[in-house]
């Protein structure tokens, strides 16, 4: 059975693709021939053929529009010029490939303009953005009216009923994030912890929540996640040992943050630090007390998951995803687009009058296993039955037949 797997970063850097990489071993030995269109692919990545696409230049904000262009270019000579054998099924992440079997939805254009309305533009930045925004929601509607995908996998639910209101004849399913069990667990932090704290010259005495973004500080909720933890510092008390360590982030773009925030918070050195890019985060989030990520919008972030597995309590917005991973009460608490309000939160933490319960909780999580299960399952499903018996095994076998009773059931979670 052959396997075309569209999108241009074949990485396990590529929060989109990071789960797909692990599960391509287990798909392999399930007897998929692979071939991957990209731009990028990491050189362990073992599959039968990767054909690299042109990609002239770079802008980044372009990159999914050129790269979508050299794709269906690619199909339409591969597959109706010079008349290929189309594979049996082709997966690509939206919006690259309409003409698809399975197509993987990761982040959702129709939340954030909301957001974005409800926002408001006060720099180029802003419009920038909400420009940029206004071109994804323009191909995601084509996309989702256009395609031939027999299914449409998304990462929450949230960002399932988007899609399904847009057209509601798709088959949609929850597929939702994965993490990597051996890199992210509680036991890190008596590793870590001390050690890593030392380096980042914080007191094993203050009360540090993490803050994890690469980019999109605004969208993340970068600048209500500082405000926060300078309203709880200004309390006294417990929260005046309160710290904000922010990960991940270009040196020029935490520059320009920097500026920013001189003119926010003058002290703002004294309680903020910044890593930059990091490789291994799990160390990072491991020194920390708490994750907070008052985020305006997501599809579901990979790094909640990432910070709840090594037993981090969760302070996260009500945007997508987090019901995916957020029991509130029990893993954290569901705190509100208002710095003064997340302050309230916090200050219960800091001084005890709330705490997580003991153990971790992922809720609807997957670990690497399980999602390259669920991954091969939903592949198969969108094979004509008579070809799924090729691919059986004991694994994918259960799986199937759980894929199966859950889309009669229900195609929610």
């Amino acid at each position: 059975m052959k396997l075309l797997i569209v999108d241009p970063n074949l990485s396990r850097t590529s929060p989109s693709m990071k789960g797909i990489v692990a599960a391509l071993p287990a798909l392999k030995a399930q007897g998929w021939e692979i071939e991957v269109w990209c731009w990028h692919a990491d050189e362990e990545v073992k599959v039968d053929r990767i054909e690299k696409l042109p990609q002239v230049g770079k802008v980044h904000t372009l990159d999914s529009y050129a790269f979508s262009f050299w794709v269906r270019l690619r199909a339409w000579w591969k597959f109706r010029v010079q008349r290929h054998a189309r594979p049996d099924v082709v997966y690509s992440v939206a919006w690259y490939l309409p003409s698809c079997e399975v197509c993987h939805v990761h982040f959702s254009p129709f939340d954030w303009e909301r957001r974005q309305r409800t926002l408001g533009m006060r720099s180029m930045r802003d419009v920038f953005e909400r420009v940029t925004n206004l071109g994804s929601l323009w191909l995601a509607k084509r996309f989702l009216h256009s395609t031939t995908a027999k299914r449409v996998l998304c990462v929450s639910e949230a960002v399932a009923g988007d899609v399904r209101k847009v057209n509601p004849k798709l088959n949609v399913q929850v597929l939702p994030n994965s993490y990597d069990a051996k890199r992210f667990h509680p036991a890190l932090r008596g590793l870590h912890r001390e050690a890593l704290r030392n380096q980042l010259g914080i007191s094993t005495q203050d009360h540090v929540f993490v803050f994890v973004s690469a980019g999109h500080y605004r969208r993340k909720g970068f600048f209500l996640a500082v405000d926060a933890v300078a309203k709880l510092r200004e309390r006294g008390g417990q929260g005046a040992s309160a710290r904000l360590l922010v990960l991940g982030g270009s040196a020029q773009r935490l520059q320009a943050l920097k500026q920013q925030l001189q003119s926010r918070h003058p002290d703002w050195d004294a309680f903020v630090t910044f890593t930059g890019m990091v490789p291994d985060v799990e160390k990072y989030l491991s020194s920390a007390d708490g994750f907070l990520f008052p985020s305006y919008s997501e599809a579901f972030a990979l790094v909640e998951v990432e910070a709840a597995a090594c037993g981090l309590p969760l302070f996260l917005t009500p945007h997508h995803g987090s019901e995916m991973i957020l029991e509130d009460g029990v893993n954290g608490r569901r705190v509100e687009f208002d710095a003064v309000r997340i302050a309230d939160v916090l200050e219960e933490y800091v001084t005890g009058a709330w705490q997580p319960e003991r153990g971790v909780h992922l809720k609807h999580a997957l670990d690497g296993a399980a999602y390259a299960e669920r991954f091969a399952a939903e592949l198969a499903l969108a094979l004509p039955d008579g070809s799924r018996a090729r691919l059986s095994s004991p694994n994918l076998r259960g799986a199937l037949h759980a894929g199966s009773k859950e889309e009669t059931a229900s195609p929610h979670l």
